[in-house]
């Protein structure tokens, strides 16, 4: 069942309700996916992933570089995929070898209003330029507002479905708590994070 995106993306990053107030930080954590109904998702597919997963809040303009955030979350949270992927029986290859799948992962934080540009992955696409743009399943991101903690998304894309200057995100995750709590506490919360979505529908 299709979800009004920005609603879910209020609940998700503004607020949550807990009798007495939570005690530990792990408990504000939400997983939030979305997918592609008409993308068959039980055959296996060959997957590349970047070499890090980049930092949104560090982005100036359309032609600056990429930005990375830490390795050692960014490792965290491409390892995870990894592993959820490969238990899928998929096969990760390089960027170069067409693969069926391109996961791309970014990380942010703000607490005021933020506009996210999918055509920042538009280097990991030779070819194509950064004003390049992306196909959710029935929704646009656009304006989100009202979060505080460090939040990640992740995105399944199909890059042999492109149309003209758009490539179809079939799969999209998004979860907070990337920057409150021990470096520990964050890794472990990631993994069980991404965990909590690779078990959600379609997979």
């Amino acid at each position: 069942m299709k979800r009004n995106y920005l609603f879910v993306l209020f609940i998700l990053f503004g607020f949550g309700c807990y009798p007495g107030g939570p005690e530990y930080v792990d408990e504000l954590d939400v997983v939030y996916t979305n997918y592609d109904e008409s993308f068959n998702f039980v055959d296996t597919y060959t997957y590349s992933l970047p070499p890090g997963v980049i930092d949104i809040n560090e982005r100036v303009s359309a032609n600056d570089p990429p930005e990375f955030i830490d390795d050692e979350f960014g490792n965290a949270i491409l390892n995870e995929v990894r592993t959820n992927m490969n238990a899928l029986g998929w096969t990760e290859v390089d960027e170069d070898e067409n693969p069926d799948i391109i996961m791309l992962a970014s990380a942010f934080s703000t607490s005021t209003y933020y506009y996210y540009d999918p055509g920042w992955w538009w280097w990991y696409y030779p070819g194509y330029s950064p004003g390049w743009g992306w196909g959710y399943p029935g929704y646009f991101p656009g304006y989100v507002t009202g979060y505080t903690t460090g939040t990640v998304l992740i995105q399944m894309t199909d890059p042999n479905a492109i149309s003209g200057d758009e490539v179809p995100v079939v799969w999209t995750c998004a979860f907070n708590g990337l920057l409150q709590g021990s470096d520990a506490n964050i890794i472990s919360r990631i993994e069980s994070n991404i965990d909590q979505a690779f078990t959600h529908n379609p997979f």
